[in-house]
């Protein structure tokens, strides 16, 4: 059964930014689009990058070691050197709280 877990406030995150998360032992991105929040798994598929510490440009973000883009709010590989998606968690907010459906 999922759980909603807080793993941030609104305020944390301006609108392009992103950010490292914790959540039950699981290190997540939490980026900010535009005023929507998404969120997927923060190991890149190439050789393991901080997908939350890679430059944000639209809803693409790119893998600061190697430049691999994913799109983050499905979690897709857009292009090399990464060859296989990142998990992409449901997000809500709920008042001024981040939440992410953990499975």
């Amino acid at each position: 059964m999922p759980k909603k877990i807080k793993i941030a406030q609104t305020g944390d995150l301006s609108p392009g930014e992103g950010k490292v998360c914790e959540a039950e032992g699981q290190t997540i991105a939490l980026f900010n689009v535009d005023g929507t929040f998404y969120a997927i798994e923060n190991t890149c598929t190439h050789v393991g990058g901080p997908l939350g510490e890679g430059a944000l440009v639209g809803d693409q973000v790119t893998c600061p070691l190697h430049g691999a883009p994913f799109n983050v709010a499905s979690g897709k590989v857009l292009g090399p050197p990464a060859g296989n998606d990142v998990k992409s968690f449901a997000v809500t907010v709920e008042g001024s709280d981040v939440l992410i459906e953990l499975v």
